[in-house]
């Protein structure tokens, strides 16, 4: 997708700072070697298909019971038979319950045991942070982490969406489902738009939008763009995340690119968390969205979509819905046996008509008979492609929350006398670092806290306080001081005991909605006589896992010793860079800052 690789730009520290995927991944944090599907002699004693009876009382918080059918006349109750749990999310959930009741009278059986299915409809989001935090680790949603489940909360069969949450919880627990994971229905990505904008665009069913239609139309810098674009929060919503990978392949195709992507984010008209809130938002202001079809049509069946119909435009190249049925792993083998007779049943393409029916797509892309078309949509068969390259989302993603989170930060510069020597081009590395720090002030919002500290000879003094960003003036004294720094003559460097007091300071005032991080610039080398150990160990000692701080560290000429600032970025979860000519410093600092 796009032209671009936004992860290769950004470096490789994705697993380091990945904001999908949160404290607690640990050992699982690896890539996916997935286990060997279930050995086909364990289906054997399915006598017939399966029954979905759906009666689930509770399955956490949220859970809607779409279908609750008494036992059968074999006496399949609450407290017989094999019971599985199939949670889905809401666009397909109604069609998944439908199938299944079409099933009821088979009676099947596994074993000479009765089979009933209990389907349930939650988002994909609540489902994949319940997974993630049973496994001990976090996947970031956008919201306060929930409590932790217990094992009967979780249901043995999860589909979710798109592929995209599958690969967010495996960042967490590589082994959470069982190898096969396969789709059961597809919907496209689309921009929706009201009918008369998609009239002024001149839209076209058979024409989508390329990425430079896309760019002209939404991100004219004047801010007379004729598209004015909301989306779903990308950390909640796949056609959010979506969203977000499209505009970073309309706006990235170099490195010094990246700040243009964070003012795109930042110029997002409404960013909410549900679809409902975002079809209000087309009342105040946006003009287009990227949802999925099947939002699109279920929205122009509404009331309020009758009366003002929502337009389908479509975008080349973009991820797809792809709804995959995942099996949790160490289920038993008879729950195994039934969730892979049941993955088969909605795999086999018979009941196509029914996922039409739900606005849905079979599989491969393809819409059966019943499909609903009209304001864009047609019933030509579309590409599916699975939103699964977590490298490009993790990047996306990073950028994102860098651009709309506001942070925290204490900007360290060296002020030592060697920082007056050139750097190369006529510059020295304090005006190398000085351009940087400037142009790095626009990647902050107004929430952001930014204070300024320099440290030389016999320590360290703060040069302007930790204060927003949006506070009158306070933008200008930062540029304003930086400008104005100056190397001071002396050579003695107290950057382990700069770094341990900015630490501290960060760490006092700590706010969790905030991210909290200590950037630190340098060219040279602690010479005070404490050692790389000795401000490892009192870093441990202040770490405090529920107040995270990273220590980012920029060395800046050939005189540093990278590897020990590669040491104090591992005690603290931070990154360390080496910059060797005034060129690099812009990208690299840039890089830095959206870790």
């Amino acid at each position: 997708m796009g032209r671009h690789n936004l992860s290769r730009l950004l470096g490789d520290h994705a697993e380091e700072f990945d904001p999908g995927y949160g404290p607690g991944a640990g050992p699982h944090a690896a890539g996916y070697a997935a286990p060997p599907p279930p050995r086909r002699r364990r289906r054997r004693a399915l006598r017939t298909p399966l029954a979905v009876i759906g009666a689930l009382a509770v399955i956490g918080a949220g859970m809607v019971i779409l279908r609750s059918v008494a036992a059968d006349a074999d006496g399949c109750s609450s407290s017989s038979g094999i019971r599985l749990t199939v949670a889905a999310d809401p666009a397909v959930a109604p069609a998944i319950s439908d199938i299944g009741a079409r099933w009821t009278a088979s009676r099947p059986e596994v074993r000479g045991e009765c089979v009933r299915v209990e389907v349930v409809s939650k988002a994909s989001h609540d489902i994949a942070e319940g997974i993630a935090t049973f496994a001990g680790g976090w996947v970031d949603v956008a919201a306060k982490p929930a409590p932790t489940p217990s094992e009967s909360d979780l249901p043995v069969v999860w589909i979710p969406d798109s592929s995209y949450w599958i690969g967010r919880v495996r960042g967490v627990n590589r082994e959470a489902f069982e190898g096969t994971v396969a789709s059961v229905a597809s919907s496209p990505v689309v921009l929706a738009v009201p009918e008369n904008v998609a009239r002024g665009m001149g839209a076209q069913p058979d024409k989508p939008l390329d990425m430079a239609t896309l760019k002209r139309l939404s991100l004219d810098p004047s801010g007379k763009a004729p598209l004015k674009l909301g989306l779903v929060e990308p950390r909640r919503d796949t056609a959010g995340m979506v969203g977000t990978m499209v505009l970073a392949d309309a706006v990235v195709e170099s490195e010094k690119d990246l700040p243009n992507l964070v003012f795109a984010y930042r110029s997002i008209g409404a960013q909410v968390n549900d679809l409902q809130a975002l079809w209000q938002a087309f009342g105040k202001g946006v003009t287009g969205a990227p949802v999925s079809e099947q939002a699109l049509l279920t929205y122009n069946a509404s009331a309020s979509g009758a009366s003002a119909p929502m337009a389908a435009v479509g975008i080349a190249d973009v991820a797809s819905l792809d709804f995959p049925y995942a099996v949790r792993s160490q289920q038993q083998l008879n729950v195994q046996t039934a969730a892979a007779a049941f993955r088969e049943v909605l795999t086999s393409g018979q009941y196509n008509t029914v996922l039409a029916q739900h606005r849905l797509r079979s599989a491969d892309g393809k819409a059966a008979s019943g499909f609903p078309t009209g304001h864009g949509v047609t019933t030509t068969a579309v590409h599916v492609q699975p939103l699964s390259d977590m490298a490009k989302v993790q990047s996306a993603l990073r950028v994102w929350v860098a651009a709309r989170t506001p942070s925290r930060v204490v900007a360290m510069v060296d002020a030592t006398s060697s920082m007056g020597l050139q750097l190369g081009s006529g510059k020295t590395r304090m005006q190398v670092m000085k351009e940087a720090a400037i142009s790095g002030l626009r990647l902050f919002t107004d929430e952001s806290e930014v204070g300024l500290w320099g440290f030389a000879g016999p320590g360290h003094a703060p040069m302007v306080p930790l204060e927003q960003l949006g506070k009158p003036g306070h933008r200008e004294q930062l540029a304003g001081r930086m400008t104005g720094a100056s190397p001071q003559p002396t050579d003695v460097t107290p950057l382990y005991q700069s770094i341990l007091a900015g630490y501290q300071l960060l760490l006092d005032g700590y706010k969790p909605e905030l991210s909290n991080t200590l950037v630190v610039f340098t060219d040279g080398q602690e010479n005070t006589g404490k050692s790389l150990r000795d401000v490892q160990r009192e870093l441990e000692i202040l770490a405090d896992v529920t107040r995270p701080i990273r220590v980012v560290l920029l060395g800046i000429g050939p005189d540093i010793q990278l590897a020990d600032l590669e040491g104090i970025a591992r005690t603290t979860g931070g990154v360390a860079f080496q910059v060797s000519t005034p060129d690099e410093m812009q990208g690299i600092f840039l890089r830095a800052l959206l870790a």
